[in-house]
């Protein structure tokens, strides 16, 4: 048991650098605060009483190891500047979103670069530490599977009900049923292709993630389960495993007999989306170039109701927020990521970038989701899968790897 804790121990907070230095101690608890950080950033979104509560640990956890680990690993961070192009295009977008204070009308300006730039620091810190051990990274985003499991499994006994016959969340960032369901059936996807191969072994695994698409479908958000849907169309024919294709295999057949036993889901129309969308189009027009910038208010109206700073499509709430030219920018990016993830599907960590990247391309049209705005569920959506699409690779020399990649 001592050899495995200090095992443990050393992968989490590693005596050397990705690159072979040593690195000193105080490097290395910043390591460590971080590796809790990121397992945080997700599964904090489930599991934190408060969102005050919530970004106190993201302070303390991800924003002051990160900023330590950026300045003691600039080298690393040169590297990654120099190598992505993408990074190159995040960085286009958070200057864009920077520059538009100038006209946004939104008020405390200094307010709303602060938080974009602590982002950023996010952005960088996630990444240093994601990509110097990739086993180290699969092995922790796949114990967020025992997360939504368990927390599913919780909701299902307790039933926390939202109104409508729909389960939603305890409370929290999951205080209604469209942000529970894309959460965990976002996590849920993420985890498919990691885990354990083999036979056997997968089983409690399946049967975890089986009560959180369970749950999912409670929760009766249509956007959620139309993007597990295609997703388990796509991962049928690429994750290994007969066990690991129960998953999307239950789920198509239980969609289909939702649909069928539930009629109300589909009665409930298209909850005003394209009007929203049609209704959306002058406000895309008149800010067509610069949009309305960072932190500005605007409101989209469908027949008697008034939507804020929502259209309810990310497309559409982008272009409106900071113009067309970087909505086509972010799809440039969005498009680099997913076919770095189709290069790298043969790894399961590519693997799963790869479904969550078709899973959140399909949940972006539906709901409420934002690029730089203050961090809620939805921020999953985009961003994690930015986040994982960085770090599918290594630095060109690597540490001795204590956890090799399998």
């Amino acid at each position: 048991m001592k050899d495995l804790i200090t095992h443990a121990w050393s992968a989490w907070c590693p005596r050397l650098t990705p690159t072979g230095a040593s690195q000193g101690r105080g490097s290395r608890i910043a390591e460590a605060m971080l590796g809790v950080g990121v397992l945080w950033s997700i599964a904090g979104v489930m599991l934190t009483p408060t969102m005050k509560f919530y970004f106190q640990m993201i302070a303390l956890l991800v924003y002051l190891p990160s900023l330590w680990l950026c300045i003691a690993r600039r080298q690393e961070l040169g590297h990654l500047l120099r190598s992505h192009k993408e990074i190159w295009l995040l960085l286009a977008l958070f200057a864009w979103a920077v520059l538009s204070l100038l006209w946004s009308t939104g008020g405390k300006p200094l307010g709303q670069l602060k938080s974009a730039s602590l982002f950023m620091l996010f952005v960088f810190g996630w990444v240093l530490w994601a990509r110097a051990d990739e086993r180290r990274l699969r092995l922790a985003m796949l114990s967020l599977a025992l997360v939504v499991g368990l927390y599913s499994l919780a909701a299902l006994v307790f039933e926390p009900v939202f109104g409508a016959g729909r389960l939603s969340g305890f409370g929290g960032f999951l205080d209604n049923p469209n942000a529970a369901a894309y959460s965990i059936a976002f996590v849920a996807v993420m985890c498919v292709p990691l885990l354990p191969r083999r036979g056997w072994r997968q089983l409690p695994w399946v049967i975890l993630l089986a009560a959180s698409l369970v749950y999912v479908a409670l929760c009766g958000s249509r956007g959620a389960l139309l993007a597990l849907m295609v997703t388990a169309i796509f991962s049928l024919s690429l994750v290994p495993g007969r066990i690991a294709k129960l998953l999307p295999l239950l789920l198509l057949v239980g969609g289909a007999a939702l649909v069928i036993a539930e009629p109300g889901l589909m009665a409930r129309g298209d909850a005003e989306r394209f009007e929203l969308l049609r209704n959306a189009w002058p406000q895309i027009q008149q800010h067509f170039w610069l949009g309305v910038g960072l932190g500005a208010d605007y409101s989209v109206t469908s027949g008697t109701s008034v939507y804020e700073n929502g259209a309810h499509n990310f497309p559409v709430h982008t272009a409106i927020q900071y113009g067309v030219p970087a909505l086509l920018a972010f799809l440039v990016l969005w498009g680099m990521i997913g076919y770095h993830a189709w290069r790298c599907r043969a790894r399961a960590l590519g693997l799963s970038v790869m479904l969550l990247w078709v899973f959140s391309s399909v949940a972006l049209q539906f709901d409420v989701f934002s690029l730089w705005e203050r961090t809620r569920a939805m921020w999953l959506m985009p961003w994690v899968v930015i986040l994982l699409g960085l770090s599918l690779e290594r630095w060109p020399q690597v540490r001795p790897a204590v956890m090799e990649p399998s």
